[in-house]
């Protein structure tokens, strides 16, 4: 997939003319417009990589074409959701469990619906459907690639991908290019969870003391992100913490009832969902006196995400971005501590693309165009004298890429060093 020259091709593509048939939901997720532009973008994107359809099953890109929205998805594995989406809306497929049609009528506009009885009946179905408006099972992209899986039990997931040539043109791809910038209508859905994560986050950091557990202070992060604009949903509130030698390296394990005592270094990870939408940012937080090299590691963390954020702005390619932060490690002699990965796009999914990476496929390393949403992360994993790790510097930043920059979405909480006397 040659990202860069897809993105080009659906830039300017206008939503205004096109007709999403007779289905009217009384409780669309977005309003109608942005879906005609959504399906506009699909439609000239399908053309331009010379596809008849996409299969898909996983929620968020099916959520993303029809609109459908149920907590059904959160128990998919039982009730599992196919999609067929085709150039023409007309023409797009959405194969529900029957236990759910009710909650398609109310929020898709997609008019076939062929709910099913069980998920056997899947397969079936998806090859009557391709069948019946002649497309060619050569020219259909399915979920094939990193970050996607197919949501169906194994046999019946086997039998579905035998519709297809084993060399199926990955749908997640194809997804990747639409949700990479976000409509503004997404954009202010993502700008709501942050701020709600903001203020959760402050409440935390603010209410944290010595003698607390890591799950008192995770505690207090939840009550103020769902207090402040966080919402229920199948997109859950996720939180990690660990705090002092015996946990670093367990960084992306759960909060425990560990006691936060003085000298720890608390890193704190995660957001949750609103309105379908994701944040996700990291703050560090002291507990009493702590060494000097703590203490230096956190504040280069803390200039490498500010050299990141500067660096932020249309043009910038993913690997330039990273390497901004890479430069500040390499320039405090601590190059060698420094993360593979320094950041990802966000959205209605925790990682989406681009990620902020060296990339061995060179189509991956797109540039930053405006509307896109990120997480800037350059992570420092030190060592101490004993041979383990001195903590886990990092400060996550949730940015929107705008035409003449960014904006710093999480700003309102400061990104350093919090502290607990």
């Amino acid at each position: 997939m040659d990202y860069e020259t897809a993105l080009d091709v659906i830039a300017d593509v206008q939503g205004s003319g096109v007709d999403l048939g007779p289905a009217n939901p009384t409780y669309p997720d977005f309003p109608l417009d942005e879906y005609r532009l959504r399906y506009a973008r699909l439609g000239t994107l399908l053309e331009h990589l010379g596809l008849e359809a996409l299969v898909l099953t996983q929620e968020e890109p099916v959520k993303y074409l029809s609109g459908y929205n149920s907590v059904i998805w959160a128990v998919g594995r039982w009730l599992p959701t196919t999609m067929i989406a085709t150039p023409d809306p007309a023409d797009a497929v959405l194969i529900p469990s029957a236990f759910d049609v009710g909650a398609v009528a109310g929020t898709s506009w997609i008019s076939n619906v062929d709910g099913h009885q069980a998920p056997e009946e899947i397969p079936s179905k998806v090859a009557g459907h391709l069948d019946r408006l002649g497309i060619d099972r050569s020219k259909v992209a399915v979920e094939t690639g990193p970050g996607s899986i197919v949501m169906l039990p194994y046999t019946i997931a086997r039998e579905l991908m035998g519709l297809f040539p084993p060399d199926a043109t990955d749908a997640a791809q194809v997804m990747s290019v639409l949700r990479m910038q976000k409509s503004p209508a997404e954009v202010e859905r993502v700008r709501t969870i942050v701020s709600a994560t903001v203020a959760g986050y402050r409440a935390g950091l603010e209410g944290a003391r010595l003698g607390m557990t890591e799950k008192d202070v995770v505690a207090l992060v939840a009550q103020g992100i769902y207090a402040n604009g966080g919402t229920a949903g199948t997109r859950p509130l996720f939180l990690n913490a660990v705090a002092g030698p015996d946990r670093y390296p367990l960084v992306d394990t759960a909060a425990s009832d560990r006691v936060l005592r003085e000298g720890d270094v608390m890193f704190l990870d995660g957001g949750a969902g609103g309105d379908g939408y994701m944040s996700d940012i990291i703050r560090l937080l002291a507990f009493g006196e702590i060494t000097s090299d703590q203490e230096q590691y956190a504040n280069v963390a803390a200039d490498a995400t500010r050299a990141m954020v500067d660096a932020a702005r249309p043009g910038t390619k993913a690997s330039e971005l990273y390497q901004a932060g890479q430069d500040v490690f390499a320039a405090a002699g601590l190059g060698d501590h420094g993360g593979s990965l320094s950041g990802h796009g966000i959205g209605l999914e925790i990682w989406e693309r681009p990620l902020l990476k060296v990339h061995e496929d060179p189509s991956e390393d797109v540039a930053l165009r405006a509307g896109m949403t990120l997480c800037l992360e350059p992570i420092l994993a030190p060592p101490d004298d004993s041979g383990g790790l001195a903590g886990i510097f990092v400060f996550e930043q949730q940015v929107l890429i705008t035409p003449g920059g960014n904006e710093v979405l999480s700003g309102a909480l400061d990104a350093e060093l919090w502290r607990v006397a």
